[in-house]
């Protein structure tokens, strides 16, 4: 093979494009060569690319003046949630209501020849609370139409579950008496059975009772999602609730050369319902888990899950008091600083889901106690950023903590407005604080994770009112800044000579702030096309 940066005839020149490198030191261009392994090794003007396409007789493609830049980076995906709810679950809308949610379910839209994965078991998504009477959802409406077959809706932006009583029982909950537990939300009728809906650390019967999927189909629902990423120009992701079939799929895929994405996998920390697994295997999968890394999968990253959402009715995120102390009703899992410090010394990277003011500090203290012991620790992330105090901006920078925004659906939306506060994506203060940004979809079975008209909401707010500075700092944080978080700026992020040609071909130009409206024209993975919306 040659090496990445040697031209030979086997190389591609693409010429006459609009090239926004994300480079400082050459931010534009309007040719590259890629070789033959997936490299670009040559960056420049259209006239010197073609100088040299002459002298080593290459293949040239025409980029007809198409705006053109490095792969997104998602910072935060759940490829496997996703595919699978969009290849097996029964699709029933938001709008669905307690006249008619067992009714969507039945005829709900599905690929329904995989409806038999989970075996006897119906999953669904995803339920609204607003459509319940007083806003509460009630098993009652399931057991009408299914009485005896386990149903199982998800709702509160996957922080919560509507069983039927059926799934219940199978699932081991006493459906009269089931006691309370930390972490753990359960919802009750007046005479204190329970109304079937489950919050946080309440669904983790559910999720290790739910009968797992084949392997076969895990491919089949993670090829199908890899596809939708490279429909939204995603080359690169962050998977946010990695687990042990997960991982054994993306080896069997790698073997078979069909993984066309970069994933550093988050593997879960002790949390049973976001990995439906047992967390005894997921202490085990930590511990094997380089057994488990490839060429395109990086195994070194932890998820932990700190709170909650702060999304009616379930409000399990944590808060800072009045006092401004942390209110640890709502911190999940038990001596987080233990843990923090260990996956530190390992050289782990930890994402560590935050939306409460409460949480994001107790994660903070956590790294910063681990950098006093570890002072050469790998950088960490804080997920979502929801919810920081004023005085913790300010933290993010001196502990090389990554400030990874997400969901970015809600960055500007209905719900947000209507939180009181409770939801802000503060981009802004967290550029003044200096610290290090990325994006991310938090995508989960919605058919299309594109950033773009999200962005769109928020460029303006980014650039302080100068929608190019804003679109080429929102380039950054989806490119650059994303490869930086997980160590591989020196790799993927721009288009340099010398790094991996992941690009994308665009409608628009979004260094420019243009991002209403852009659909991705061509997606390539290594020199490779994976998605060309022509076809």
């Amino acid at each position: 093979m040659p090496s990445n940066t040697e031209i030979t005839s086997e190389s591609v020149a693409y010429i006459n494009g609009s090239v926004y490198t994300v480079n400082s030191s050459g931010p534009w261009a309007s040719a590259f060569i890629v070789s033959q392994d997936g490299f670009f090794t040559q960056v420049g003007s259209t006239e010197e690319i073609l100088a040299e396409a002459k002298r080593s007789h290459l293949v040239t493609v025409d980029l007809r003046e198409s705006f053109t830049m490095p792969g997104i980076h998602d910072a935060h995906m759940h490829l496997l949630f996703s595919g699978l709810g969009l290849t097996t679950n029964a699709t029933i809308g938001m709008d669905a209501t307690h006249l008619n949610i067992a009714d969507k379910i039945k005829h709900g839209s599905c690929a329904c020849e995989y409806m038999n994965a989970y075996q006897d078991w119906v999953l669904a998504s995803a339920y609204n609370n607003q459509s319940f009477p007083d806003g509460i959802a009630d098993r009652k409406y399931l057991d009408e139409i299914f009485p005896d077959r386990p149903v199982v809706v998800s709702g509160g932006a996957a922080h919560a579950m509507l069983l039927n009583t059926a799934a219940l029982i199978q699932a081991g909950y006493d459906v009269d008496n089931e006691p309370d537990a930390h972490g753990a939300k359960f919802f009750r009728r007046p005479d204190g059975s329970l109304t079937g809906e489950l919050a946080e650390s309440a669904m983790a019967k559910a999720a290790l009772a739910i009968p797992a999927p084949s392997r076969s189909h895990v491919k089949r629902a993670l090829k199908h999602a890899i596809r939708l990423a490279h429909k939204a120009g995603v080359t690169s992701t962050q998977e946010a609730s990695s687990n042990t079939i997960l991982l054994q799929v993306l080896n069997d895929m790698e073997r078979e050369g069909s993984l066309k994405l970069d994933l550093s996998t988050h593997i879960v920390h002790e949390n049973e319902w976001l990995a439906s697994e047992s967390k005894e295997s997921l202490v085990k999968l930590v511990e094997i888990a380089n057994q488990h890394s490839s060429r395109h999968v990086d195994t070194r990253f932890v998820k932990i899950m700190m709170d909650g959402v702060p999304l009616p009715p379930l409000f399990t995120h944590a808060e800072l008091n009045e006092h401004g102390d942390i209110d640890h009703n709502n911190i999940v899992p038990k001596d987080v600083a233990d843990a923090i410090l260990r996956y530190d010394k390992k050289g782990l990277t930890i994402k560590i889901h935050c939306t409460g003011e409460g949480a994001t500090r107790h994660a903070l203290d956590a790294i910063e106690a681990a950098r006093k012991r570890n002072p050469g620790g790998p950088r960490h992330e804080i997920a979502h950023n929801s919810g920081v105090h004023a005085d913790d901006y300010k933290r993010y920078a001196p502990l090389n903590v990554t400030a990874e925004m997400s969901p970015a659906e809600l960055f500007v939306h209905p719900i947000t407005a209507a939180s009181e506060g409770l939801m802000d994506w503060n981009f802004v203060r967290m550029m003044d604080a200096g610290a290090h940004i990325t994006i991310g979809s938090d995508w989960g079975a919605v058919p299309d994770p594109s950033l773009f008209e999200h962005m769109a909401k928020i460029v303006d707010t980014v650039g302080r009112g100068d929608r190019v500075a804003g679109g080429e700092a929102l380039c950054r944080m989806m490119t650059l800044n994303g490869a930086m978080a997980v160590n591989r700026e020196k790799e993927l992020g721009s288009i340099e000579a010398g790094k991996i040609a992941n690009f994308i071909l665009l409608s628009q130009d979004l260094s420019k702030g243009d991002f209403e409206g852009a659909k991705v024209l061509r997606t390539y993975f290594e020199g490779e096309k994976v998605w060309d919306a022509s076809e």
